[in-house]
């Protein structure tokens, strides 16, 4: 219980930075731009001394559980032409670091920067299968609570001989579709679920209010899963 406490308490303060930003006597800005192989770029620098590099520091998290897999520090001193041409100083404020990437094994991740102690306003969603890396940005990752959650394949016990066919009319699939309740998660919205991002395409009889049905391939999946009680958080 100690254990859970204290790792409550970590993700409790991981996502109240995410959604605030650090404290911080620099006034610093910028984006996480990207991936290119490994690398992981983007860029940083502060109106009020734009003269200086800012001192970055990247961290990769695994998503199940918010832990740190590596964090990396760099200069943001590279010439970036697009930043020059829309007005940003010299445009000499990108930043690029090896991040390993093709090293992880198959999962979810999230890549967060910070320049000078202030949070960039942006983190990369990374999401590894089977080898091939699909990355997104997003602005915050708000917890929406504990949910329980279920599981549904397209069996006709489960569908009711809908199959993979969903309220929104887009097809399930295993690792991507969930069924909510529009009034508390919209459909359309993309969720973390234990590591997973999920997305809200369907909408199922039993389900309502903190409620997530989670669709897998065969019942014995859904068996398998049963009922868990889990944390629920809002890609925005």
């Amino acid at each position: 219980m100690k254990i859970k406490f204290m790792l409550i308490l970590v993700v409790s303060a991981f996502l109240t930075a995410f959604s605030n930003g650090l404290v911080s006597f620099a006034a610093c800005t910028g984006h996480m731009d990207g991936v290119s192989g490994d690398t992981i770029s983007g860029w940083a620098w502060n109106p009020d001394e734009p003269g200086e590099a800012p001192r970055v520091t990247v961290t990769l998290r695994n998503a199940a559980d918010f832990s740190v897999i590596r964090s990396m520090d760099v200069s943001a001193d590279d010439s970036f032409l697009h930043l020059a041409e829309a007005g940003i100083g010299t445009g000499n404020y990108g930043f690029s670091v090896d991040a390993s990437l093709s090293s992880l094994p198959d999962g979810v991740y999230l890549a967060e920067a910070s320049a000078d102690g202030t949070r960039l306003p942006n983190f990369l969603l990374l999401e590894k299968r089977g080898g091939a890396l699909t990355v997104s940005s997003a602005s915050s990752l708000r917890p929406l609570g504990a949910f329980t959650t279920t599981a549904y394949c397209p069996c006709r016990t489960c569908s009711e001989g809908w199959g993979r066919n969903t309220s929104t009319g887009a097809v399930a699939s295993s690792r991507h579709t969930i069924a909510v309740d529009p009034r508390v998660i919209p459909y359309g919205s993309r969720v973390l679920i234990g590591g997973v991002v999920y997305t809200a395409e369907d909408r199922g009889g039993g389900v309502r209010g903190s409620h997530v049905d989670i669709f897998f391939d065969t019942h014995e999946e859904t068996r398998q899963y049963g009922t868990r009680t889990m944390d629920v958080f809002l890609l925005q």
